[in-house]
């Protein structure tokens, strides 16, 4: 657990972070549940994405393959409302995942 006198709230967070230039970073991940998608689990990704805040659920194999997936959408300006369409839909993962 960090010491009481590193945490921070989040707001007092971000802004501490644009402050300092980092205009995208992850702030947070959760696992909130299984797919239906065999081996696949969602996640909720709470990120700054070029100095905005966005809460993207992702469905991946891992945390790894999570923030994988999400890397290459970073800086370019897709919506959350796209993003979370392109990565928190069971449509957008490979065909051969799914059990029938």
């Amino acid at each position: 657990m960090l010491i009481k006198k590193y945490q921070q709230e989040e707001p007092d967070l971000i802004n501490e972070l644009l402050h300092k230039g980092r205009v995208t970073a992850v702030l947070s991940i959760t696992l909130e549940g299984v797919s239906k998608i065999t081996d696949h689990y969602i996640y909720e990704v709470h990120l700054l994405d070029n100095g905005t805040e966005k809460t993207i659920p992702v469905i991946a194999i891992d945390v790894t393959q999570a923030l994988a997936k999400l890397e290459p959408h970073l800086n370019i300006g897709i919506p959350t409302t796209t993003l979370k369409w392109m990565l928190g839909t069971d449509r957008n993962v490979v065909a051969t995942n799914v059990n029938l």
